[in-house]
């Protein structure tokens, strides 16, 4: 790994900081801030290793969050431009993302240190923040990030989702528990509940019909978040939870069935792993039906954010 500026510096963390702060005589010097500083810094990523080890990053803990065709992009993108630089912003000792512009990686890491010097950041309050035409990351109303190409390392990946993994990756970083897989997904797909429920017994299906024509006419990823109800119009999306286990997730019907006795979803094998189903085979569900809905607030906080 190359650090930015370059140095000669024996502690490569020590190089960022170094045009980050001005020198201070030690009777002026206020440490809380040159911690927070040092906290968090920039890295630049370029060889073929460092490649292969984001690629074991995108791979932990992302099955469930995005679609498995994104991140297989994510992974073939990372591999294919393993010689061009990017730009990782730590805390820590811990990756929160990477960006393939040195500029936005300063920008994003300088509005970190801010937080961290004069506002007492506190994690539980770092939120994805969605629009109708932007995603972004925050800490309340503040903004930290908004999401564009230089934050796409792969160009069809869902920007809410780019902004919803940053946030978590944050969150962990300074101790915080991770959002729920089933908020993130409600966030990102800018989703509300309603009051309208079913429940029963779902099973799954996979590899017989991956690839294969679904009833809407779209081909059946068996690595994607979907299901077939018998009634539900397409499209639908259902906030599904394991009775037996205690785990949610959020699906979209975009299939006809199950057609075997009582059961009355069948879930994808992605969705199936979510909600640890797929060795057991038949679970008791309940399911929420969901419907769209961006919080106003979000709208308003941002457009003051990006317009000063």
């Amino acid at each position: 790994m190359g650090l930015l500026p370059s140095s000669d510096t024996s502690d490569p963390r020590e190089i960022a900081l170094n045009s980050q702060l001005p020198l201070l005589s030690e009777d002026v010097l206020d440490w809380s801030i040159w911690n927070s500083v040092a906290n968090v810094s920039v890295i630049k990523v370029s060889s073929k290793a460092e490649a292969e080890s984001e690629i074991a990053f995108l791979k932990t803990g992302n099955q469930c969050l995005a679609l498995s065709s994104t991140l297989e992009r994510e992974i073939g993108e990372a591999t294919a431009t393993a010689q061009k630089p990017r730009y990782q912003i730590w805390i820590h000792d811990t990756p929160v993302g990477e960006v393939k512009s040195a500029e936005t990686a300063y920008q994003i890491a300088t509005k970190l240190r801010r937080l961290l010097q004069v506002e007492s950041l506190q994690p539980s309050r770092l939120k994805p923040l969605l629009g109708n035409s932007f995603a972004a990351g925050g800490h309340d109303s503040e903004i930290l990030f908004v999401v564009d190409q230089s934050m796409l390392l792969d160009t069809a990946a869902n920007p809410a989702l780019v902004a919803s993994q940053w946030i978590n990756n944050l969150r962990v970083a300074f101790g915080e528990a991770p959002l729920e897989l089933v908020d993130v997904q409600m966030i990102a797909y800018g989703l509300r509940e309603t009051n309208r429920r079913i429940q029963g017994t779902a099973s799954w299906y996979g590899p017989y019909f991956h690839g294969r024509q679904t009833a809407t006419g779209e081909i059946f990823n068996q690595h994607e978040l979907t299901a077939a109800h018998p009634s539900l119009p397409f499209g639908t999306y259902l906030k599904v939870h394991n009775r037996a286990n205690g785990r949610s997730i959020v699906v979209r019907v975009n299939d006809r069935g199950p057609y075997v006795g009582e059961r009355s979803l069948d879930l994808s094998y992605a969705a199936a792993q979510c909600l640890g189903s797929e060795r057991v085979g038949v679970i008791p569900y309940e399911a929420t039906i969901l419907k769209p809905g961006i919080p106003a607030r979000w709208d308003s906080a941002l457009i003051a954010g990006l317009n000063p």
